[in-house]
């Protein structure tokens, strides 16, 4: 048999074999994952509504928290006096706050005073008597044992379902004795589970939880892993929408509330199609390249596979890292060869790629907490705490701190390209020095001089000694003296970063310019690889000199007028 009778009737076989195998897998693998993923699609969106609802709880209970640890209200728990509610009490209070409800309880549990208010009709009304009667039976709501007690959920009444936030009633000091309770709430009506559907683009809907409604037996839902002790289930309504649904514990600990969200399943139809199509495809596709297999087979397909082979041997035992294959077309074979030669080039870019993609990824969550941060400043700040504050104050140094990160490792991972301009040493470093704050028990001996002009990259070289100069003051954490000078010689300028801190050891020495080494316990150790890599752009070269016990010197040389290149 030639060989076109055999590509011939093996390209049938598989074409008859890959027909029937991705039909059954279409069905039995693809359509069903297509499935699992609507409903996965629609566990997420689940969740997405409960972390909002966690977030309305959360904002309830700093709300709480705010009124409950105040001079005001720890006195007004005592002498219930007429001014602090003539002053706090009022509608613009529940309306600006979007509460329905506030009572404040003695260390007995009684209600001194409590205020319901009606949002849609901008009313006060009386304090639903489903709720005393909870709070009467339950004392776990107002009960709490020190002054970091605190609890929040859900609350079954007949008219809404209650948000409720119960706390402490202590001093602006957040101390005790403790003088009773505040509990907060808000109505999970209507009007708020609109917000939910705003805050989540999602459609909410919240039922009282029925088990003969659900159509599924309560013990399955613990088959799949519940989400915060929350379980989690889908179900089919129709033969376009699947619903994922929720239940929700209430402050007893009782499943009393069913979250359902309705999704279209426009994947799993848009996969029946795609399929649908795909069959055909192949179906038409593998007619014609059996056709068009022979013809490459007798147009010498077999002899320049061949030749591929031994020009691939020649090369992976050449030592000439730049030798190339010969391309004489435009085909799959000529693109077999191009992917074989970028192929080389990219495990040498593979590190710096990597780094951009991951520094790109960290920024983004970055840029939105960034944003969180200011809005909770702006929107908060005057309700927070002094603790609160702090805790603002700490995240904004710690996404400084990681960004400083992300740079480093984006500029570590582009090419160099240089933007030379006119300067000297003094300025360079007086202009690197001016961003570093300086301990008062570092000394600081500036011996730089004024000459020569030198031409260098002044915002690159400025990041490489600023990154010299931090190194040496944290290398002095007990004080010391940094002295810094720089010398002309021999066409070339030297500047000297010397420090008298605890010294480098031989064996990090060896290390020390080689990324992602660092003897600190933040960092990437990227820093002193890119002075080496910005240095190195000039055309100079960077050194380091190092006494345990004594200092360390980092000796930077660089040409007066390098030449400008990519790195």
């Amino acid at each position: 048999m030639n060989l076109r009778r055999k590509t011939l009737l093996i390209l049938a076989v598989v074409l008859i074999v890959m027909t029937l195998v991705v039909s059954i897998g279409a069905r039995f693998i693809l359509l069903d994952n297509y499935e699992a993923l609507e409903k996965q699609r629609a566990e997420v969106n689940v969740k997405r509504c409960l972390s909002a609802l966690s977030n309305e709880l959360s904002e309830l209970d700093s709300t709480t928290a705010d009124w409950a640890a105040w001079d005001d209200t720890y006195a007004f728990i005592q002498d219930v006096n007429d001014n602090y509610v003539e002053s706090n009490l009022v509608d613009d209070t529940f309306v600006n706050l979007r509460l329905n409800m506030m009572l404040f309880l003695n260390s007995e549990g009684n209600v001194v005073y409590g205020q319901a208010f009606n949002l849609q009709n901008m009313s006060e009304t009386p304090v639903p008597q489903d709720l005393l009667e909870l709070l009467s039976a339950n004392v776990f709501l107002w009960y709490h044992p020190d002054t970091e007690s605190s609890l929040t959920g859900l609350v079954p009444l007949q008219e809404a379902p209650l948000l409720i936030a119960s706390k402490p009633i202590l001093t602006s000091h957040s101390e005790g004795p403790i003088q009773g309770t505040l509990i907060i709430g808000r109505y999970l009506n209507s009007e708020e589970i609109k917000n939910l559907e705003k805050t989540t683009y999602l459609p909410v809907v919240i039922t009282p939880f029925n088990e003969s409604e659900t159509q599924i037996a309560f013990q399955s839902l613990y088959s799949s892993p519940p989400f915060e002790d929350t379980p989690i289930f889908t179900r089919q309504l129709n033969a376009d929408t699947i619903s994922g649904c929720a239940l929700i514990k209430d402050v007893c600990g009782e499943f009393s509330f069913m979250l359902r969200v309705d999704i279209y399943q426009d994947i799993y139809k848009q996969g029946v199609i795609s399929v649908a199509f795909f069959i055909l495809a192949l179906l038409g596709s593998g007619t014609v390249l059996g056709l068009v297999a022979i013809s490459i087979v007798e147009k010498g397909f077999l002899s320049r596979i061949e030749q591929l082979a031994i020009n691939i041997k020649k090369m992976g035992k050449s030592k000439n890292l730049s030798e190339r294959l010969s391309r004489s077309s435009k085909d799959e074979l000529s693109l077999l060869s191009e992917t074989i030669d970028n192929m080389m080039e990219e495990r040498i870019n593979t590190i710096g790629e990597l780094a951009a993609m991951i520094g790109h990824d960290l920024r983004n969550p970055l840029t939105g907490i960034t944003s969180a941060t200011y809005y909770l400043r702006k929107k908060y700040g005057a309700l927070m705490d002094e603790k609160g504050r702090d805790m603002l104050e700490v995240i904004g140094k710690e996404i400084e701190y990681s960004n400083k990160i992300i740079n480093d490792l984006l500029e570590y991972s582009k090419a160099i390209k240089l933007d030379l301009k006119e300067t000297n040493p003094k300025s360079a470093v007086t202009a690197a020095l001016s961003h570093i704050d300086f301990p008062k028990n570092v000394q600081l001996i500036d011996l730089t001089e004024n000459t020569p002009t030198i031409k260098i990259d002044v915002d690159r070289m400025k990041r490489a000694f600023i990154n010299l100069t931090k190194n040496a003051v944290d290398a002095m954490p007990d004080g010391g003296k940094l002295t810094i000078t720089s010398e002309k010689a021999n066409g070339k300028v030297k500047i000297a970063f010397a420090d008298t801190g605890g010294g480098i050891s031989e064996e990090n020495l060896k290390k020390l310019f080689g990324p992602l080494f660092t003897t600190k316990a933040k960092g990437m150790g990227l820093g002193l690889a890119i002075c080496k890599r910005v240095v190195e752009a000039h055309g100079g070269a960077i050194s380091v000199e190092s006494v345990v016990g004594k200092g360390t010197v980092f000796t930077i040389i660089i040409p007066i007028e390098p030449k400008l290149e990519e790195n």
